[in-house]
């Protein structure tokens, strides 16, 4: 279930977007597939990076999802053209069935990883 609010506090600027990032208010949110996966990655990130909300959404609320919660990093299966311009981290994991996923950077950087395992999708988070 996602919560419905609004971003509000010193780190927000009056049109909802953040301003900076860090631990303090991160947010993640996880809508990939298939299912498994998306509430394995939820649960496990809850459990070592606990001091970050984690949101998890079916793929196809992705989009509104995002426009509700403004996420500093986002997993998903398929981009949505706003996660893909706005999110300042993403991760889309075996796009299209494909045996690769792809990251942007904090930099805006994007790379190919032939592989990706729990730890590495810890590091990006932790990059941000």
């Amino acid at each position: 279930m996602v919560h419905r609010v609004r971003p509000r506090g010193p780190n927000v600027s009056p049109n909802g977007r953040r301003q900076g990032i860090g631990a303090r208010g991160m947010r993640a949110l996880i809508a990939n597939e298939p299912t498994i996966y998306r509430e394995v990655i939820s649960a496990s990130l809850k459990e070592f990076r606990p001091g970050i909300e984690i949101f998890t959404v079916d793929p196809e609320d992705l989009e509104r999802a995002f426009l509700c919660l403004l996420p500093q990093f986002v997993v998903c299966s398929h981009l949505t053209k706003r996660v893909e311009l706005d999110a300042p981290v993403w991760v889309e994991l075996y796009p299209d069935g494909a045996s690769h996923a792809v990251v942007k950077s904090p930099d805006g950087s994007r790379m190919t990883l032939t592989s990706i395992d729990f730890d590495t999708l810890l590091s990006i988070l932790d990059s941000i």
